[in-house]
């Protein structure tokens, strides 16, 4: 447990100094509200829009395998709905996390729907290079993707799910399931604990 919890801290330390570093904003949601919170915080634009352009990396929460059917066709549906919403000057990138970490979908324009929902498809698939810490990742990634005076933002995918994976086995899953749900609880809250921290 004191293994989790410093593992946490610095988690939690490495995050923050990247997110302040530039100005990244964090937002954080379960896939199961993925499409009412896209309503409610991605304004919808035009091309001639005054509004700030967006740089969005979804960071979204993985089985070890793949994505259930059922959250497949709310990230389609969600993804669709961000395509209507965003313009071409706008830029959307996918990071996983916990199954499998990596960059499912480097920076493409939202109006590329084919490619974004080849990507939710084919999830698994489209990670080029596995790395250590899905999180971690994300916060680089659209550091070093930064775009000025554009709206930078982390929409972390939380997938309560995710976390049931099918390679736990009955011997394992009793000692493993309090310190991977407190690690995962910990993770999901991040934003939150980054917001209050910075405000």
């Amino acid at each position: 447990m004191k293994h989790l919890t410093i593992t946490f801290a610095l988690l939690l330390i490495t995050s923050m100094a990247i997110s302040q570093e530039k100005n990244i904003e964090t937002k954080s949601v379960s896939i199961e509200n993925l499409i009412s919170f896209i309503v409610d915080h991605i304004e919808s634009k035009t091309e001639d829009s005054e509004l700030p352009t967006e740089n969005i990396t979804f960071l979204l929460q993985t089985p070890a395998n793949d994505l259930l059917i059922e959250h497949k066709v709310i990230l389609n549906q969600a993804f669709k709905l961000v395509s209507k919403r965003l313009t071409e000057e706008d830029y959307i990138s996918i990071i996983t996390y916990t199954g499998f970490n990596g960059i499912a979908l480097n920076q493409t324009s939202p109006k590329d729907l084919k490619l974004i929902l080849y990507t939710i498809e084919n999830l698994k698939l489209s990670v080029k290079e596995f790395y250590k810490d899905g999180i971690e990742l994300a916060y680089e990634y659209t550091n070093e993707n930064f775009m000025e005076d554009s709206i930078n933002t982390v929409i972390m995918i939380r997938n309560p799910k995710a976390i049931q994976g099918e390679h736990v086995t009955v011997q394992n899953a009793k000692a493993a399931k309090k310190n991977n749900v407190v690690l995962i609880t910990a993770m999901a809250l991040l934003p939150e604990i980054i917001s209050v921290i910075k405000d």
